[in-house]
């Protein structure tokens, strides 16, 4: 029996990280939408707050859609499946743009949130292709 040796490297972590934080980042998007869908008025600022002239509904529906395809891509990245890499790339781009828009209405939260997106990019288009090296697929 033949063993093959590995190329992956250390930065493996990284992408497998920035598939949990994708998880992460898409279960708070897809609560933060059911909250601004069913009770707008839990969330603190107004509409004039906004950066964009925006209704809490479509901000709602953004987080909704980002959050759940993000938990299901994260997922894919962890396992090591090759086109969750662009899908993610793309979802931590919108998810930023989102927080960005949000920004007024929770500062801290969509700080946060932006980081971990940019974590997630560089993570996953640095690295990702030795996430499937690792898995051996």
């Amino acid at each position: 029996m033949r063993v093959e040796q590995s190329r992956a490297t250390g930065w493996v972590a990284w992408v497998l990280f920035g598939g949990v934080i994708l998880v992460l980042l898409g279960t708070v998007h897809t609560y933060v939408g059911l909250i601004a869908l069913f009770r707008p008025e839990v969330l603190a600022g107004t509409r004039a707050g906004l950066l964009l002239p925006i209704g809490w509904t479509g901000l709602a529906w953004a987080h909704l859609v980002i959050g759940v395809v993000a938990i299901a891509d994260g997922w894919a990245l962890i396992r090591g499946l090759k086109w969750a890499r662009l899908v993610a790339i793309l979802l931590a781009t919108g998810s930023a743009l989102v927080n960005f828009v949000f920004a007024a209405g929770h500062p801290v939260w969509s700080g946060i949130a932006i980081v971990l997106a940019v974590i997630v990019i560089y993570a996953t288009a640095a690295h990702g292709g030795e996430v499937a090296d690792a898995y051996g697929t």
